[in-house]
């Protein structure tokens, strides 16, 4: 698909992979519409693709709130016309063994990381349907594939997540409606320190493989958006990881371990 004018909706984009996305996109001429709650950054990101010739839209949103999510949507298409593609990236995570979990952060990510997406997905769907084209790209997690421990509650979040995504993808692809299912695994946000701690390779970082920084992850969502397929995980290397545990899940066990952060 081709990126530029192609108006591409951003849930989670104040920060993280959500913003690195919309910098990226934004410079490849996309009409980005950054959703998120907290305004002053949306609206500072926003501020600082425009002033780059970029376009870029800012709307305040609470993913957790149906109506708003339709407006978020009518808001959309008011302004542009139409709707190209959906970047389902707005998530959160609290780790803890699951006889720790706190009874609201336990609903918290239940709400945000699987009913938001659903739910954002259906508002898309209302202007694609219409065009008989658009692209869901849902933010999952290769914990969606291979169960965290001290990340239950996230991990069957995003299990859910790519059920969902497959189940979609068979209902909508013959209006010509595209869906994606991305599965990172370690990125380097503000969602984890230690993570941030371990890409800038700091002396004192714990050892962790596979840590990816924001702007690359936000290439292969461009890259996805570009050349559409039904899932894509990052780092590839990890592939092994996923084959083994099917395979040989007490090797994973091994090796989550050691390589878990908490």
């Amino acid at each position: 698909m081709e990126i530029r004018n192609k108006v591409v909706l951003i849930t989670g984009a104040s920060s993280g992979i959500g913003a690195g996305v919309a910098r990226r996109l934004a410079k490849e001429g996309a009409i980005v519409v950054l959703a998120a709650r907290r305004k002053d950054l949306l609206d500072g990101l926003a501020a600082e693709i425009n002033s780059h010739g970029g376009q870029a839209l800012s709307i305040q949103v609470d993913v957790t709130d149906h109506a708003a999510i339709w407006d978020m949507v009518s808001e959309t298409t008011a302004k542009y016309g139409r709707l190209d593609v959906l970047v389902n990236n707005a998530g959160l995570g609290f780790s803890a063994d699951v006889q720790d979990i706190d009874p609201a952060r336990l609903r918290m990510q239940v709400a945000v990381n699987l009913v938001a997406l659903i739910e954002c997905s259906q508002a898309a769907l209302g202007p694609m349907l219409s065009q008989r084209s658009g692209h869901i790209i849902n933010v999952a997690s290769l914990a969606g594939l291979v169960g965290a421990p001290g990340s239950s509650v996230y991990s069957a979040t995003k299990f859910a997540v790519i059920g969902f995504s497959d189940a979609l993808r068979r209902e909508v692809h013959k209006q010509g409606i595209l869906v994606t299912t991305f599965c990172p695994g370690f990125v380097a946000t503000d969602f984890s320190p230690r993570l941030k701690k371990i890409a800038s390779k700091a002396p004192d970082a714990a050892h962790l493989p596979g840590v990816m920084s924001v702007d690359y992850v936000a290439g292969v969502v461009t890259g996805i958006i570009r050349h559409p397929r039904n899932m894509v995980y990052v780092p590839f290397a990890f592939s092994t990881l996923v084959r083994f545990a099917k395979s040989f899940p007490g090797i994973v066990d091994w090796a989550s371990d050691r390589f878990t952060i908490r």
